[in-house]
């Protein structure tokens, strides 16, 4: 399982501490820290985070959905043109254009299923969903990573009536010296077909008070077997915002992303992220293996309209090419932002398709 403390870290450390020392250097007082927050008002945070989780773990919300073939064939238009010409065609129908039924979702198509029916009044002020996140002032929130593991027997299929069941399996309040208060809550999401299990995701998210975040740079220190070069837009963005039903504003409106959570440009989905990484992978997957898990965790935003690199490097024996007669085979995948350094991180486990 993913630890979602040290994601915590990876994301936060650096950014808050980039914050500190442009604050100080500016000669004023750097944003919302730990030290700012008196012992009592710690303590009222703490109780209402306390009485927020009794009341939301253990619950379940189960979500139906036919996997109809348009969204699938819109995502496929969305995310092609940010693919190597190597990404695999799916097949369409002649008459209508839609992939054809029975065909199994590429790797992470699930996150344009499933959309929750919240109206707008119910989400939070940030556009997102109000029921996963904790209570006043943990009001800003980044995507720190997550698993996804599939069941290459009984994979997701288009026209398939399958079943999302979501829970908030966990919620974690850390303090440290370095860093403000955060709240972590980890999501459970468990998806099935009439013919059982096909895949469990778990996302890892962090919320925090407003607070300017930093970009970090760190550099992968690895050549990759395989790359390519994206240059995400706005048209991408929201195309996948409306495609995964995604109303958090930080990916289409500029002024609320700069202004108000103080990054200088709309980011990139971290679910989008991850499913180039997937696709990047699948473009480039030898044949008879399939994809039994992806463990990821996010490191530094990507913008909109800056380049951004994706890789993969086998972790096998020196010149060894991975090949179905494996028990299984990792790979690593990672995407670069244009200053080079890490935005998303993680590794993938293959195995024979059965």
């Amino acid at each position: 399982m993913v630890s979602i403390s040290r994601f915590g870290h990876d994301l936060l450390r650096q950014s808050l501490r980039h914050v500190r020392c442009r604050a100080h250097a500016a000669g004023r007082s750097p944003m919302t820290t730990a030290a700012s927050t008196s012992p009592h008002s710690a303590d009222k945070e703490l109780a209402l985070v306390d009485k927020w989780k009794s009341a939301v773990i253990g619950q379940k919300t189960v979500l139906w959905d036919r996997m109809d073939a348009r969204p699938l064939t819109l995502l496929d238009q969305t995310v092609r043109p940010y693919l190597p010409p190597t990404y695999p065609s799916l097949t369409r129908s002649t008459r209508v254009g839609d992939i054809v039924s029975g065909t199994a979702m590429p790797p992470a198509a699930h996150l344009v299923y499933f959309p929750s029916p919240t109206a707008e009044p119910d989400l939070a002020p940030d556009g997102y969903h109000a029921d996963e996140a904790p209570p006043e002032p943990f009001a800003q929130r980044v995507w720190a990573g997550g698993l996804i593991e599939f069941n290459p027997l009984n994979p997701l299929r288009v026209d398939a009536i399958s079943s999302q069941t979501k829970s908030i399996v966990s919620v974690t309040v850390k303090d440290t010296p370095t860093l403000q208060r955060l709240v972590f809550v980890k999501l459970a999401l468990e998806m099935s077909n009439s013919s059982g299990h096909c895949l469990t995701e778990y996302r890892d998210l962090a919320y925090m008070k407003p607070v300017d975040l930093g970009r970090k740079i760190v550099p992968h220190v690895r050549s990759p077997d395989f790359t390519h070069v994206a240059d995400p837009s706005e048209i991408l963005l929201f195309r996948y915002s409306a495609l995964s039903w995604n109303s958090h504003r930080i990916h289409y409106d500029s002024p609320y992303a700069r202004h108000v959570e103080g990054h200088p440009g709309l980011l990139v989905h971290g679910p989008l992220t991850c499913t180039l990484l997937l696709q990047l992978l699948h473009a480039n997957m030898p044949p008879g293996l399939a994809l039994k898990s992806f463990e990821y965790r996010a490191i530094s935003p990507a913008y909109c309209q800056q380049q951004m690199t994706l890789n993969g490097r086998w972790m096998l024996q020196r010149h060894k090419k991975p090949s179905a007669d494996d028990s299984s085979v990792l790979c690593e995948l990672w995407a670069t932002n244009n200053e080079g350094g890490i935005a998303m991180k993680g590794v993938a486990t293959l195995v024979p398709s059965p």
